[in-house]
């Protein structure tokens, strides 16, 4: 094995959170390594000529390498797993800067009440208001903790959108629903859409508030904090699993990562496989072992380490990290790590054909469309209703191409799914109509069960021999009843959008690791309030080892419904705040908080 001299501080992976720890920390005099399984890529050369459906979408040139490692899913603990072969329900990213490097560029902060979720309801609706089996958890930190965080990660970026809510004044054009912010978005939002201001208009006549996305793609040209003007987007229409030409998208390569490398106090091994992290006889981290770039074994010693991958890497590297003192793993001395496995309801509940109208769908991406947030979290009342949890209703957004966005579009008066996937003629007549379909979809929450969970799979293995991870997960009727309810709002609001054909989707179909959904897989190493209920401390700091941080989705004890960037943002921040002000690099050994 091969040893490298010790540092400060080493990360697993290269992307969002490991780029602003190293960019903050290495601003601090500290030096840190981060360890990334796939290639190095920039703007320049990588993604200036990427504009390739085939290759990036269809074929998912920036994806995880799901040949050397996979995962396997059951739809129960009754049911044999299986490994997932070939990209389906989620994309995950491999590469420099991570998924964030290509992702669609939603952003939204959570709704306050996500985050004290099982007080909040149990005080309006009372305790049998849950679902049986579930393990919602309040979460240990509120959004008035988070906001300054939310606030500074817009402005370092630059985040586009129309500001609902100012220290608790409404303002018109924004989400009603959000929580008060203390600064507007830096930037306005988006260009609207022909289909999103269509869909606003009607959702506007039954009451609704729909108003334009908000996004971490730039409106116009903006300086961000790394002093470097960046472009504001072009509307190409190649976004999500691309990379930006013109560093319009924001993500760790546009800032963060240039700022820590410019230190001379951070590096970057790509090509690099982390096994498992290293303890000594205490059960203290002493660091990484990772296979390297040329294929040997390595280790990097470090006084701290912070897991920075996938939501589904972090909480497999917790459980492969087995020693004397952590026999079930890092984390994992309780059997908390693996808990809270959330996903997300998310698909379109009603496609309408407008013949003869043109939406330019082929321009922007998910981010150029409408929202409505009147049904999401607990903005409606729930009582009497059947369920708990919401959605926000989204439409008009764009990035529709040839091959991807005409399978599955329905055709005139309806058709089967093994139709509307089908090539030749059937493809043709979409073709026809491809830019006349609009849909309204729902983003919904996924509350936490005892039986959805993450573990090591006891049959499949990685390129290593390693056990892959099983994901253990559905959806149960709690999440049917709430998805039947919005659909039907969503329904209504497409009648009065009179289209000339139209194709609903009224009951939640049974989940499937098969078909794309999104990316915004959550839980497995949650943060609590003591170790009895979570792997981790509210920064991140796992109880059992507390030279181990964990960042990212897999901190979230449940879903709530939104895209997650923003808010695995803003903990990235709030921990290493609380790193700074807890002096945690004076003892980096003891808890903190």
């Amino acid at each position: 094995m091969i040893e490298h001299p010790e540092v400060d501080v080493v990360t697993v992976g290269a992307g969002w959170t490991a780029g602003i720890a190293a960019q903050q920390l290495t601003a601090q005099g500290l030096d840190v390594v981060s360890l990334e399984k796939g290639r190095a890529q920039w703007t320049w050369p990588d993604f200036a000529h990427n504009h390739d459906e085939l290759r990036f979408s269809e074929r998912g040139e920036m994806l995880h390498e799901i040949e050397r490692e996979s995962w396997t899913w059951r739809p129960n603990a009754t049911l044999p797993s299986l490994p997932m072969r070939q990209y389906g329900s989620f994309h995950p990213g491999s590469n420099l800067g991570g998924a964030g490097a290509h992702w669609s560029g939603v952003t939204w902060r959570f709704l306050p009440t996500d985050f004290d979720y099982v007080s909040h309801h149990t005080d309006r609706y009372g305790a049998n208001a849950f679902p049986e089996g579930h393990s919602n958890q309040d979460w240990p930190v509120s959004y008035m903790d988070l906001e300054p965080h939310y606030t500074q990660f817009e402005i370092d970026t630059g985040i586009s959108g129309q500001t609902g809510n100012l220290n608790g004044e409404i303002l018109e054009g924004g989400n009603p629903f959000e929580g008060p912010r203390s600064r507007p978005y830096p930037l306005p939002p988006l260009a609207p859409t022909r289909g999103g201001l269509k869909f606003a208009e009607a959702a506007g006549q039954l009451g609704y508030s729909a108003f334009r996305n908000p996004s971490g793609i730039l409106s116009e040209g903006y300086t961000d904090m790394s002093g470097e003007p960046r472009a504001g987007c072009v509307y190409c229409g190649f976004c999500t699993r691309y990379g930006c030409h013109v560093d319009a998208k924001s993500s760790a390569l546009t800032a963060h990562i240039p700022m820590a490398l410019d230190t001379g106090r951070y590096e970057i091994r790509t090509r690099c496989y982390v096994k498992h992290i290293a303890v000594d006889n205490t059960g203290l981290a002493t660091g990484l072992v990772y296979l390297g770039a040329d294929g040997r074994e390595h280790f990097q010693p470090a006084r701290t380490v912070l897991v920075c991958g996938y939501t589904l890497s972090n909480t497999r590297v917790l459980l492969l990290s087995v020693s004397d003192a952590h026999p079930n793993g890092i984390g994992n001395d309780r059997q908390q790590v693996g808990r809270n496995y959330t996903y997300q309801v998310l698909g379109p509940m009603t496609v309408g054909l407008f013949e003869g109208e043109r939406f330019n769908t082929y321009m922007g991406n998910t981010s150029t469309g409408h929202a409505a947030y009147d049904l999401a979290g607990d903005a409606f009342d729930h009582a009497g209703l059947g369920f708990i949890g919401g959605g926000q209703l989204m439409s008009g957004g764009g990035e529709r191409l040839p091959i991807g966005g005409v399978q599955g579009v329905p055709a005139p008066g309806g058709d089967s799914p093994e139709e509307a996937r089908a090539w030749g003629q059937a493809f043709k007549d979409r073709m026809r109509d491809w830019d006349s379909y609009l849909d309204i979809a729902i983003q919904g929450e996924s509350p936490a069960y005892e039986f959805n969970r993450l573990d090591l799979d006891p049959n499949y293995t990685d390129f290593l021999g390693r056990p892959l991870l099983r994901i253990t997960f559905d959806f149960t009727e709690n999440e049917r009843r709430m998805y039947a309810y919005i659909a039907q709002r969503a329904i209504e609001i497409m009648d009065v959008m009179n289209p000339t054909a139209r194709q609903d989707t009224p009951e939640l179909w049974d989940y499937n690791i098969a078909d794309y959904q999104s990316t915004h897989n959550q839980g497995g190493t949650i943060f609590g309030t003591d170790p009895s209920n979570s792997v981790t401390n509210r920064y991140g700091q796992v109880w059992d080892t507390p030279n181990v941080f964990c960042m990212g989705a897999s901190l979230f004890p449940q879903n709530p419904g939104a895209n997650p960037t923003q808010t695995v943002a803003a903990l990235a921040y709030w921990a290493l705040a609380g790193m700074r002000e807890h002096r945690y690099f004076d003892a980096p050994t003891e808890l903190i908080g």
